[in-house]
């Protein structure tokens, strides 16, 4: 790169178990909320499913949220808009209804226009989140064997490592207009040229493909993440059983292309716009000149041949079974409408044709489960970036606290002798308590009693509601909370926009 590269690291984090970022009171317009969500172990049944179902529609209802997504038993998946506010109460809200969404990446833009807002809320019922054919038992275990993830800017110095090679697992008409672009002396991209994802198992099974891989770390992309935990999970169990195929570590960029732009405004290796499934159509790095993301991409109108690096008007290739996007200039749209047989995908163009042998997915899933058994999981093996997670020896975290908890109450909860200080966690914008609160404790020991106590049947409770306790893992950029020279609140706050309500 010859530029000085621009580099925002808060952006690269992960919001998973965390207050979401506040909303900006000097940006205009509504918000765009991207996120995904796996089940497993159990997946949801029958029952929970559709119950699911129900509740996503009706949180979203209760806070005018628009938008698309699928719920599967295997979990949920949602491109959705609405206000800066009722996109976060929103978020809030699926963390209440069900602890799993702590666990959730919620990648929230704000300052979206009116026009790229969807107008109405649709989630369907679905058997699967990504097509890949691998719903069931099929589908490669998470728990075991998904790919490591990389936050932004490890990715992008895991890019730099010549002994990589980097897999854009999104579909070849969305790697037209835009990809990664390893530095010169760094890792090799690999595009699997699949007209859509329930390819990806039939590529990964080739032979060629396999050769590509072996004695390589692998890094794999997409836009927002979903595809890559799969993928990484079906590349972990394949090479598990396989003697040919044995990757050196197996990563994927957590939160997509989506979270590695805002990483790096300027672009960092990427190149070209990020193609949308929403009505932004594309995303570019912030601060990027719109002249220079054009000269990245070297797309062309699939009539006349012209450089053009727009979708419009959702042409499609006409060649039998394929049907993918194809991009017409605006030139050419008239003869497009008129002779909509003439259109055809850069793939149908070179006359590619994708590896047709479908790997016995079952059969594959149920020999690598036997022989993984309790042995490390596939990312434990190769570890690249992960530090090992420091615990405070001396607080808990409790969270579903009822509005009626008091310091004296959450005290004769835990245990008078046990409990020194506590903080209530509020929301930065509004200052009112949101169900959350640390608590120093008198000695390690109180704390693995406690925690140990909160898996119990009994559990812990506060006012007789069950809340849920976890211990505190240090963060390199945190401050104390504990304030020891101020007195301990007894109540919870109750924020300036709740005593406006009353």
């Amino acid at each position: 790169m010859d530029h000085e590269e621009i580099v925002v690291p808060e952006n690269a984090r992960a919001v998973c178990g965390k207050e979401l970022p506040p909303v900006n009171p000097e940006t205009a317009g509504g918000s765009i909320l991207l996120f995904y969500q796996y089940v497993e172990d159990p997946i949801w049944t029958k029952a929970e499913h559709k119950a699911a179902l129900k509740k996503v529609i009706e949180i979203g209802t209760k806070y005018n949220i628009t938008g698309r997504g699928r719920v599967a038993r295997e979990g949920l998946n949602c491109t959705l808009t609405g206000k800066p506010h009722d996109i976060r109460s929103f978020c809030y809200g699926l963390r209440e209804w069900n602890d799993v969404f702590n666990d959730t990446d919620f990648k929230i833009t704000d300052g979206v226009a009116a026009d790229k807002m969807f107008k109405a809320l649709s989630i369907r019922k679905t058997n699967e989140l990504v097509a890949y054919g691998l719903a069931g038992d099929k589908a490669p275990s998470l728990k075991k064997f998904a790919g490591e993830h990389l936050e932004a800017d490890d990715y992008h110095k895991a890019m730099q490592d010549p002994d990589t090679v980097i897999i854009d697992v999104r579909n070849a008409y969305e790697s037209e207009i835009g990809h990664f672009q390893p530095p010169e002396g760094g890792a090799k991209l690999i595009d699997p040229k699949m007209r859509n994802s329930i390819e990806f198992p039939k590529w990964l099974n080739s032979d060629e493909t396999q050769k590509q891989l072996t004695g390589k770390k692998v890094l794999m992309y997409c836009t927002g993440g979903i595809r890559c935990e799969r993928a990484t999970a079906l590349l972990n169990q394949m090479s598990t059983v396989s003697e040919q195929l044995k990757p050196q570590g197996v990563y994927h960029c957590r939160g997509g292309i989506e979270r590695y732009v805002k990483t790096y405004p300027s672009g960092g290796f990427w190149k070209g716009k990020n193609y949308l499934f929403d009505k932004r159509m594309e995303q570019t790095p912030d601060v990027k000149d719109d002249t220079a993301v054009e000269k990245d991409i070297s797309s062309k109108c699939c009539l006349c041949r012209a450089n053009f690096t727009v979708y419009q008007n959702q042409f499609k290739c006409s060649r039998s079974l394929c049907g993918v996007p194809v991009i017409v200039c605006t030139a050419c749209t008239t003869a497009a409408v008129e002779k909509p047989t003439s259109l055809m995908c850069e793939l149908c163009r070179e006359g590619y044709k994708a590896p047709s042998e479908v790997p016995n997915l079952v059969a594959m899933k149920r020999a690598a489960e036997k022989m993984v058994g309790d042995n490390p999981t596939a990312s434990e093996q190769y570890p690249l970036s992960k530090k090992p997670k420091v615990y405070y020896k001396d607080r808990i975290f409790l969270r579903r606290v009822p509005l009626t908890a008091t310091f004296t109450k959450i005290k004769k909860s835990l245990g008078e002798d046990k409990v020194r200080e506590l903080v209530w966690l509020v929301d930065k914008e509004s200052g009112a308590f949101y169900g959350s609160c640390v608590v120093l404790l008198s000695s390690p020991s109180d704390v693995k009693q406690i925690v140990d106590r909160s898996l119990s049947q009994g559990g812990v409770k506060v006012d007789k509601k069950k809340i849920k306790v976890a211990e505190v893992f240090q963060k390199d950029d945190e401050d104390e909370i504990f304030n020891h020279s101020s007195p301990q609140k007894e109540y919870p706050p109750i924020g300036a926009a709740m005593l406006n309500t009353q």
